[in-house]
Formats: structure tokens, C-alpha cells, sequence
């Protein structure tokens, strides 16, 4: 199976059809060279925390947070853009997630908290 990333690109809305022939493709390149460097740490590590990179690939595309790759180039580090309002928004589904299910809240003796981590699932200072 190849792994076509045009295809990948064009299927996920980075790149638009416009009018007159023209193309959307403002974020198509780096995000092109983001999931080939992620294709490559899932094949090279075996406990690559994919699931955190795809979302901060998405939090770009939805142009929530800025990526770039560390100097080395073996990190992609990331900013939220509005990190107040990306934290009202998860209080908010917590918030809500906690009305619809009372009856799941930890059991006593569970930690109901969780460390903040990196992308790559690593805990911050």
C-alpha cells in the first residue's frame, strides 16, 4: 500500500479548489512534511504517541496552534494560539461530559487529576 499524500491532503481539506483555476493550499506543504516525518517515527519508534500528534496536526489545520520543527528536525514542537480559549473549551466538554455521566467519576482511591504532557507524551516541568 503507498501512502499518497496529495491524496491524504486533499481528502483531510488542506488543499481547496477555488474559482478560476485557482487552489487553496496554504498549510498543504508543511502539513505534507509533518505526516511524512510522523509516518517515519511510527515506523522507527514503537511507542510514538501518534494520537497526540495527529490532534496537534489538526489543531493546525484548524489554526488553533503553530508547528515547527526543532532545529534538528527531530522534534515538532507546537503553540497553542489562544490557550485561554482552547481551556474554556475543554472545561467546558468536562463540564459537560460530567452531566451526562455522574455515575462514572473516579472510584475512591483513583487520582482524578492528570499531569500536563508534551505532544510526544512526555510530562511537563
Amino acid at each position: 500500500m503507498t501512502f499518497d499524500v496529495l491524496k491524504i491532503l486533499e481528502q483531510e481539506g488542506y488543499i481547496k479548489d477555488g474559482e478560476d483555476n485557482l487552489i487553496h493550499a496554504e498549510k498543504a506543504f508543511f502539513a505534507a512534511r509533518v505526516m511524512r516525518w510522523i509516518r517515519n517515527k511510527v515506523k522507527t519508534e514503537p511507542d510514538f504517541n501518534l494520537q497526540a500528534y495527529l490532534t496537534m496536526l489538526l489543531y493546525y489545520k484548524t489554526d488553533m496552534a503553530d508547528l515547527k520543527f526543532s532545529e534538528e528536525e527531530d522534534k515538532l514542537l507546537y503553540k497553542m494560539k489562544n490557550p485561554d480559549e482552547e481551556m474554556h473549551q475543554i472545561v467546558d466538554e468536562l463540564i459537560k461530559s460530567l452531566d451526562k455521566s455522574p455515575s462514572e467519576s473516579p472510584k475512591e482511591g483513583e487520582d482524578a487529576t492528570s499531569n500536563t504532557e508534551d505532544v510526544d507524551g512526555t510530562p511537563d516541568p
